[in-house]
C-alpha cells in the first residue's frame, strides 16, 4: 500500500497524478490518502481521486497566479529588483582590474572579500551584472 496525507503533495497535476496511480494500480499497490483506500480501477475511486488531482492542480495554479500578480505589483512599486549582486561595484571593478593585471590570483580574491570562488570567477569573466 502507498499512502500520503496531502493530495496535492502527491502530484503536481492531473497528468501525473492519472500516470502514478495507473502504474502503482498496474502493480496491484493500492493507494491510500490519510487513513482510506481508494481503489483506482473502481469507478467511484477513479472519480474521487481525479477529483482530488483537479483541486489540487488547481490550487497549485491559483498559487501561482497570486506569487506571478505579487511579484508583478512589487516590480511596479520597486520592491521587486531581483538578485543583488553579493559585492558592491566599487568591489568587482577592482576585482576586475587587479585580476587582469596579474596583481592576484582567484584564490586569493574570494578570501579577500569572503566569497566563493565561483563568486570571483562570474565577476571577472563577465557572467555576473556589471553595476
Amino acid at each position: 500500500m502507498f499512502t500520503v496525507t496531502k493530495f496535492d503533495r502527491f502530484a503536481r497535476n492531473m497528468a501525473e497524478a492519472n500516470e502514478i496511480l495507473t502504474g502503482l494500480s498496474g502493480r496491484g499497490v493500492l493507494f491510500g490518502v490519510g487513513a482510506t483506500i481508494h481503489d483506482w480501477s473502481d469507478p467511484f475511486g477513479r472519480l474521487f481521486l481525479q477529483t482530488l488531482a483537479m483541486v489540487a492542480e488547481f490550487e497549485a495554479n491559483i498559487g501561482h497566479q497570486r506569487t506571478r500578480e505579487g511579484m508583478a505589483l512589487a516590480k511596479k512599486n520597486g520592491k521587486l529588483k531581483g538578485k543583488q549582486p553579493k559585492l558592491p561595484a566599487p568591489a568587482r571593478r577592482s576585482i576586475r582590474r587587479r585580476y587582469a593585471k596579474g596583481e592576484v590570483s582567484l584564490a586569493d580574491l574570494a578570501t579577500e572579500y569572503s566569497v566563493g570562488r565561483s563568486t570571483i570567477h562570474r565577476i571577472i569573466h563577465g557572467a555576473e551584472d556589471p553595476r
